[in-house]
């Protein structure tokens, strides 16, 4: 899959900037008169090729997706502002993609042309998947993902370009944000974000058939933006669950009351916010455990809690054993 490759040099062309490479996968950085950017390019088999796209132009921009004579998929998801697209690059019709949204583009002859607004910061990812038809060599559920994929948003054989607008989906935004921070190499990096880039697909297919049976998730009476404020929240809580969070200061920092937040947390997660601090205290505890550096007095303390006896019971209640045991029994398994 060289496209999206190419499409990077054709970029560096434009912007000056400098191209890295990473087991494969392809890095543009830039930051000059032009602005402030960053994109990476990564090749997978089957047919998909993901491209992450993090600019704050300068003057209004437009990126061109490729899109001659093979029948491709684009799903672009926008991670971070609004953008809008066309089907050529001086279309006056532009049509909006706004954050945590997917559209969905397929067609044969047609560039797909992505205008970016100026000195805004915006990210968004495209997942191209192309049709591999009854090709052989790929693995029988790659090849099932792909046809069924094109056999969802495959349009009718009337020579028009195809366009589905999703309804916004966080979850989406979790998975492709996890390959910003895989740090393995080689086979392993590739293999982790081949599962990543397959579980957005599938999700992608879910949010589908949720839209066409009227079934808007999640259920909730906050707008778009206070809900990316509760996402924030709950990004930090995840990176660092052993602060010492409360909700006065939850809300003060996220512009949210207490209800909102809560009834977010609830809508995102399916819990209060401090059994959602729970749940990722606990995740860090299982993985010290199991790196097995420290006792369990100091893996207590490390993650916020004060009381062993009450960390124990609630491990217990979530593994089935004591904190003990596991250590004992999972200190010699690998951590991803």
């Amino acid at each position: 899959m060289q496209s999206s490759h190419s499409q990077l040099n054709q970029l560096n062309h434009f912007f000056g900037g400098s191209i890295s490479n990473l087991d494969g996968d392809r890095v543009l950085h830039y930051n000059n008169n032009h602005g402030l950017g960053k994109v990476v390019s990564v090749s997978l088999d089957a047919g998909i090729s993901y491209t992450e796209y993090t600019m704050n132009m300068q003057e209004s921009f437009s990126v061109s997706l490729p899109n001659k004579g093979v029948p491709a998929l684009y799903f672009i998801y926008v991670l971070q502002g609004n953008i809008k697209y066309a089907w050529d690059k001086k279309a006056i019709d532009q049509k909006e993609i706004v954050e945590l949204q997917t559209v969905i583009l397929k067609g044969v002859k047609d560039t797909i042309s992505v205008h970016l607004p100026k000195q805004r910061k915006t990210s968004f990812a495209v997942i191209r998947v192309d049709q591999i038809g009854g090709q052989q060599e790929f693995a029988s559920e790659a090849s099932a993902l792909n046809k069924k994929l094109f056999t969802k948003f495959q349009p009718k054989d009337d020579g028009k370009p195809f366009a589905y607008h999703s309804t916004f989906n966080l979850k989406i935004k979790e998975q492709l944000l996890q390959i910003r921070g895989i740090k393995q190499s080689g086979i392993v990096r590739k293999l982790l974000i081949k599962g990543i880039i397959h579980f957005a697909l599938a999700l992608e297919l879910m949010q589908h058939s949720k839209d066409l049976a009227g079934k808007d998730a999640p259920k909730t009476r906050l707008t778009r933006k206070e809900l990316i404020r509760v996402q924030e929240a709950i990004e930090i809580i995840a990176k660092n669950p052993q602060r010492p969070y409360s909700i006065s200061d939850l809300c003060r920092e996220h512009g949210l009351s207490a209800i909102k937040l809560q009834e977010g947390f609830k809508a995102l997660e399916g819990c209060t916010v401090a059994n959602f601090v729970k749940k990722k205290r606990v995740d860090m505890a299982e993985k010290l455990l199991k790196e097995g550096d420290l006792n369990i007095s100091e893996v207590v303390y490390s993650i916020g809690f004060t009381s062993r006896s009450y960390f124990s019971k609630i491990f217990k209640k979530r593994f089935k054993c004591t904190p003990k045991y596991y250590q004992e029994h999972c200190k010699d398994m690998a951590v991803v």
